[in-house]
């Protein structure tokens, strides 16, 4: 597998791996923008343009764009992050072109007709209706509230209710041109391609497009301990835990890995083993690891009903003290890195997947890391970088709890009962 990149002229990057046993191409436009820079009176702005791009440029109403991708059998999305928004398409490699022709054209000659923008915004306050219907999403946006209370982190991605609804086109039109910028674009690409070619579509097509992104100033998050409990009437309690994490580019990223492995990232890891299969306390529990450019959580989420809420934070807790007590065993931390392994060597049979990884490494890193690199900086962690991790990490001085459910603050067990 080869990979390669260029720069255009106007500052956009493009990266491309070529994979030459597979007939399909998936190609992507990443801007380097999200929830993250909005202004308070703009939250969730990206969201909409990313909805908003689809409904029709200068040349194709949002029915063409649908029936185009449709006609070719391929697929069409766009999804938006706190730090990124992307744009893709996943098709037959005999259609690169169109699928280029379809990602610039939203990009570059987006309508945004007022008519379009009323209509979206509805689109867009009942998909944060149905994020509040849905406790096991609902609960993460009010744990990021409470540990990153007054930064642009903690705000949801969709926005709220009553800032999406006020959001004028004029604010919308000025955003766009604010962030959408060749300097924050990064084109990705990974299938049957040929690197010379996709250079030469995309240059083709943004020959011209030249825009200067808007200056930014934004600092470091500070993580806010404390326990949170707000109170629903649910089938089940959702809780959320967590502790600081790192940041995306940092040399303990594979240490990490392995450790939220350990702790609840496979079936085989401790929580999943004693908290669902030995005391059948949950059906859903697991950890996970966010990063950001610089900060990041580790966090475990659980569910279960009122009566059995206490006995689970006790038994996460139980199992966070051994491990930060004893450390991680040989065999787990072996255990670990083979499923890591297994789990990153799979993905590589999607081409998605892969243009996903090529445009993540370029963007936190400007250079691309091959599989071997990978499977290499996995191998090489030793248990007492682990150690010092846990050591570090699990620290309970630092930990934040959020809870979603039928209990109030007479349920949380004796040790969390603090403001």
């Amino acid at each position: 597998m080869t990979c390669q990149k260029d720069l255009l002229p106007n500052g956009i990057r493009i990266v491309t791996e070529a994979i030459p046993h597979v007939r399909s191409v998936a190609v992507g436009i990443w801007v380097e923008t999200g929830s993250r820079v909005e202004p308070e009176s703009r939250g969730g702005i990206s969201h909409l343009i990313e909805h908003l791009v689809f409904k029709g440029t200068d040349t194709r109403s949002a029915e063409a764009i649908a029936s185009a991708i449709d006609s070719v059998g391929g697929q069409m999305d766009a999804f938006t992050a706190k730090e990124h928004t992307c744009f893709y398409v996943s098709v037959l490699d005999d259609h690169l072109t169109l699928a280029v022709d379809l990602l610039t054209d939203i990009l570059m000659h987006p309508l945004f007709a007022a008519s379009d923008i009323e209509k979206e915004k509805s689109v867009v306050l009942q998909e944060i209706k149905m994020v509040e219907d849905t406790a096991d999403d609902l609960v993460h946006d009010l744990f990021a509230e409470r540990v990153w209370a007054g930064h642009p982190l903690g705000r949801p991605i969709l926005g709220r209710w009553d800032v999406v609804r006020d959001l004028q086109r004029e604010v919308i039109l000025r955003h766009f041109e604010e962030e959408y910028a060749p300097a924050r674009i990064v084109v990705a690409a990974a299938g049957h391609l040929e690197h010379a070619r996709v250079v030469d579509l995309f240059a083709t097509r943004f020959n011209g497009f030249r825009r200067e992104a808007a200056t930014r100033q934004s600092a470091p998050p500070t993580i806010h301990p404390g326990v949170h409990v707000v109170s629903k009437p649910l089938e089940q309690v959702h809780l959320v835990l967590g502790f600081p994490g790192i940041a995306e580019a940092s040399p303990e990223r594979y240490a990490l890995y392995l450790l939220n492995d350990v702790i609840g990232g496979s079936m085989s890891s401790r929580l999943f083993q004693e908290v669902r299969e030995r005391q059948a306390l949950a059906y859903s529990v697991h950890s996970g690891a966010q990063s950001y450019r610089d900060t990041g959580l580790l966090y475990i989420y659980a569910g279960t009903d009122a009566g059995n809420f206490a006995k689970v934070v006790r038994a996460l807790m139980k199992e966070l003290r051994a491990l930060k007590k004893d450390g991680v065993r040989a065999e787990e931390l072996k255990r670990a890195k083979e499923h890591l392994k297994g789990s990153l060597m799979l993905s590589l049979e999607s081409t998605s997947s892969r243009m996903n990884r090529v445009a993540k490494q370029e963007l936190r890193f400007g250079a691309f890391l091959s599989l071997d690199e990978m499977l290499g900086a996995i191998d090489r962690v030793r248990p007492e970088e682990v150690e010092a991790l846990t050591e570090r990490i699990l620290d309970e001085r630092q930990l934040s709890l959020l809870t979603l459910g039928p209990i109030d603050r007479r349920n949380l067990p004796h040790e969390l009962a603090v403001s």
